[in-house]
Parts: C-alpha cells; sequence; structure tokens
C-alpha cells in the first residue's frame, strides 16, 4: 500500500475523532448544564475516550505507522479499517441519543480496527519481534485491550438492558481500569515515539516497553472484567490496578528519563505536543493518587476536586499526545509549508495546554471554554490544507503539492 493512501486511511479516522472531540466538548459548555439528560452526560463521559483517543490511534495512526515500523507494504485488512470506521461513525452520532446502542456499535467497530492491527502486525511484519519498536507494542497492547474490553462490554449491555439498567449504569462501569487504560497505553506509546530519538535502539525503553505494555494493555482489563461480573473485592481491584497499571507506567517513565539523560530531546511542534501532554499526564496521575490525602468530608457543590480535576487532566494529556501524532501526520505532507507549520503548531500546543490548566478550576470555566474553543477551530487549517493537497492530486492527477520530490 502506498503512503498516500495509508494517509487517506488515517486521516478518515483524524476527521470521526476530530468530530467526536468537538462533539463531546459542545456538550461540556455551560448552557447544556440546565437540563442535561442522561444521554448527554453519558456521551461527554465516553466520547473522548471511547470514540476519540481509540479511533485516532488504532484506525488513524496504525496505517500511518504500523507498515513503516514493520517494514511491511501495508495493513493486513484494509476492508475490516473501512467497516470499523463506518460502524464507529454511526455510533458516535447515535451515543447521545441512545447510549448503549452506540457503545454496542462501538464494540463492533474497535474489534475490527483490533485485529486489523493484530493480523497486520502477525502477518505483514518484516523483522523479528525481538526488534519491534516500542510505539509497536503500545499498537499491541491497545488492541488486546479491545479483544478483553469489547466482548466483556457488549456483555454487560446486554444484561443491563434486559434488567431495565439506566445510562448511570454505564458511567460506573466505564470509569476506572478501562477509561485509565486506553488513554494511558495510546499516550505513552506516542509520547515516547514522539521523544526519543528514532535511531536509539537499544534504550532501556526499547528494553522495558514489551513487558510494560504488555501488562498495562491485560492486566487492568482482566482485573475489571472480574470485577464486573465476578466477585473481585474493591481492596484487591484497586490493588490490581497499582500492580497492572501504575507499576508498568512508572518503569517506563523512569526508562525514558534514563535514556533522555544520553540524549538531547528533540525541537518542533511534534515535541512541543507529546511535552505537553507528558505534563498533563504525570499531573493527572499525581493529582488521583493523592487525593484520599487531601480530600476532605465536607465537599461543597461545585468546589475544587483533586481527582475529577487529575481525571480531566489524564484526558486532555491524552488528547495533547494524540494531536502530536496529528501534527506529525499533516507535517510530513506539508513539507513545503515547514516553518510556517512549525510556527502554527507550536501556537496551537499552547492555547491547547493553557485551556487544559483552566478548565480544571472552576472560576476558570470561560476561559478555558474559550481557548478549548480556539484550539477546535485551529485543527482545521492544518486538516483542511492535507485534504485540499491529496483532493487536488487525486482529481488532477499532480504530484508535488503536499510532498517534496
Amino acid at each position: 500500500m502506498s503512503s498516500s493512501r495509508r494517509g487517506g486511511s488515517g486521516g478518515a479516522f483524524f476527521l470521526l475523532a476530530l468530530f467526536a472531540g468537538m462533539l463531546g466538548g459542545v456538550m461540556g459548555l455551560p448552557f447544556l448544564h440546565m437540563h442535561p439528560s442522561a444521554g448527554v452526560i453519558v456521551s461527554h463521559a465516553v466520547l473522548m475516550t471511547f470514540y476519540v483517543v481509540c479511533p485516532a490511534f488504532l484506525g488513524g495512526m496504525a496505517p500511518w505507522f504500523l507498515p513503516e515500523l514493520l517494514k511491511g507494504e501495508g495493513m493486513a485488512l484494509p476492508s475490516a479499517a473501512r467497516i470499523g470506521f463506518g460502524v464507529l461513525a454511526v455510533g458516535a452520532f447515535l451515543l447521545p441519543v441512545m447510549p448503549s446502542v452506540g457503545l454496542a456499535l462501538w464494540c463492533v467497530g474497535v474489534l475490527a480496527l483490533a485485529f486489523n492491527v493484530l493480523a497486520t502486525v502477525l502477518e505483514m511484519r518484516s523483522i523479528p519481534f525481538r526488534q519491534c519498536p516500542p510505539l509497536v507494542w503500545a499498537f499491541l497492547a491497545d488492541a488486546l485491550s479491545m479483544l478483553i474490553i469489547a466482548p466483556v462490554l457488549l456483555a454487560f449491555l446486554l444484561r443491563s438492558g434486559m434488567a431495565g439498567a439506566g445510562p448511570d449504569a454505564l458511567l460506573t462501569v466505564l470509569r476506572g481500569s478501562v477509561e485509565m487504560t486506553l488513554l494511558s497505553v495510546p499516550s505513552l506509546g506516542i509520547i515516547l515515539a514522539a521523544l526519543l530519538p528514532v535511531g536509539l535502539k537499544q534504550g532501556l525503553v526499547a528494553r522495558c516497553a514489551p513487558y510494560a505494555f504488555g501488562i498495562m494493555g491485560v492486566v487492568p482489563v482482566l482485573l475489571w472484567a472480574d470485577h464486573l461480573f465476578g466477585e473481585l473485592s474493591s481492596s484487591v481491584y484497586r490493588g490490581g490496578l497499582t500492580v497492572g497499571l501504575g507499576l508498568p507506567c512508572l518503569v517506563l517513565l523512569v526508562a525514558f528519563a534514563g535514556d533522555l539523560w544520553r540524549v538531547s530531546l528533540p525541537s518542533g511542534s511534534v515535541a512541543g505536543w507529546a511535552s505537553g501532554g507528558l505534563v498533563l499526564l504525570l499531573a493527572g496521575w499525581a493529582a488521583m493518587l493523592t487525593e484520599p490525602l487531601w480530600a476532605s468530608q465536607t465537599m461543597q457543590p461545585g468546589a475544587f476536586m483533586l481527582g475529577a480535576a487529575g481525571h480531566q487532566l489524564v484526558m486532555f494529556g491524552s488528547l495533547l499526545a494524540l494531536s502530536a501524532a496529528f501534527y506529525g501526520w499533516c507535517g510530513s505532507r506539508l513539507v513545503r509549508r515547514g516553518r510556517f507549520f512549525a510556527i502554527f503548531g507550536t501556537v496551537h500546543a499552547m492555547v491547547t495546554f493553557a485551556g487544559a490548566l483552566c478548565s480544571v478550576l472552576p472560576q476558570m470555566v470561560l476561559p478555558a471554554a474559550l481557548l478549548m474553543g480556539t484550539s477546535l477551530l485551529m485543527f482545521a487549517l492544518p486538516a483542511g490544507m492535507v485534504w485540499y493537497g491529496m483532493l487536488v492530486e487525486r482529481t488532477h492527477g499532480v504530484t508535488g503539492l503536499l510532498r517534496k520530490q
């Protein structure tokens, strides 16, 4: 498969993720908080993780990154990616009005993407597993998570639908290890790939990645499934999350710091997005872990809650990491506008980072809404430039509009 076709397929998923992100952001605006329906609440909580992070990572990044990383010829199941895109797009539209149906369609669509990633790694690779870079292991871990999460979630939706459970039950089930796994695995994979030099193949991260990503992708979601349908106690569940999710993240971060000690941190808009995402992830994890030490028993309505702020920071950290991949995809096609694109991407990253920080403070709701709204609009410029160039190339048969010869 040619690079242009890989870029087009990935671009469709990036645009789907951008639409879902805009929809979720609009649902979080203050004027919708007056009389929000249960479907709106579930959609705002679920859209960002399930319809932004997952499609953009497995459907948007995989067709662009995996063939090159595996030294293969393309994706193994391109038809599965097209089916997954269609099902996920329908699910995103139905989620606000029919949350259970939207999530059921998400399970089907994301399974198609996971099968495509797994088949590509197993069948299309031309390198041994021991030479796979960390990002490949992140793709594998995320795909394995989908193979566990999607069937379990479908079973829960069937059981809750027969029992007459409302949308509130979905929030209780989807928060915790599932959400943190779906946010942490792709984010760390992107950040490590963006901030570490390409030639650094025998570093600490490369040695730790197979084990760390493997544990992060399987252990937390298995504990979630047992806690949901089995008799796993809450204390064992929380302890298992610390071992299955927190410890591998810590190992990867320590290995990342060790590798950075030997090399210099790269520059550019992609590195800026990835660095901002790493800062927000670290701040969010620290806030959630330390909440029991500072939480007050008498919490006033609308007061600042450390755990909720940490969850929001982790979410925005993941979105900044995905934005780093998005700018890498666009930047590879806008070489002729490299200087302008680099400056624009840096300013865009700063606006988004400031909006994420403002969003965790109740007193900064208006500035956060303005900054994040501006950030969403700024995504339209690079996406429009790339898609216009691709359209001209395909319509008139002209080459070189997007990339240098």
